[in-house]
């Protein structure tokens, strides 16, 4: 029976899983070289700008990285190595998506961890909270239950 208490809370988490999943899914470039750059250099951060993708600022230093990117892409490099190479030259904040690796992929985890690790703190202590008033209450008393029926059939009565 305690599957029916958990499955909506278990089915909406599923949901809002295949939400974020979907809400932050970007399509693919299209395969007109403009539309590569742009797409390859939204994921490089102005390196002058602040808050700014090197797709978005026209600043010369985002319009140089963007000729850049023209360049490699006509020279056959693949999106990874044109990143792989700006990160090289720009140190790793140049990326608008750190790569998930070191110390990196602890920030990515710990926010998470902390989030799960309150939800289960939460949870328990919800649990004993409950377990404690009603061990204390110890559920409504004769005199209670005599309270409410004698309530209830004076509303029946007729007036």
């Amino acid at each position: 029976m305690i599957w029916r208490r958990w499955l909506p809370w278990v089915l909406l988490a599923g949901i809002a899983t295949g939400a974020l999943v979907v809400g932050t899914h970007r399509s693919p470039p299209s395969s007109s070289p403009d539309a590569r750059v742009m797409h390859t250099a939204g994921e490089v951060r102005c390196p002058v700008c602040e808050g700014q993708s090197a797709a978005q600022s026209q600043a010369a230093a985002s319009v140089q990285i963007r000729d850049q990117i023209r360049q490699e892409l006509a020279a056959g490099e693949s999106e990874q190595q044109i990143l792989a190479g700006l990160e090289r030259a720009y140190g790793p904040s140049i990326l608008e998506k750190p790569q998930a690796t070191g110390v990196a992929l602890v920030v990515w985890v710990l926010p998470v961890l902390a989030v799960l690790a309150g939800a289960g703190g939460l949870a328990f202590a919800f649990r004993r909270w409950r377990a404690r008033l009603q061990w204390q209450t110890g559920g409504p008393s004769e005199a209670d239950r005599r309270l409410v029926d004698d309530a209830l059939r004076s509303r029946e009565a007729p007036a």
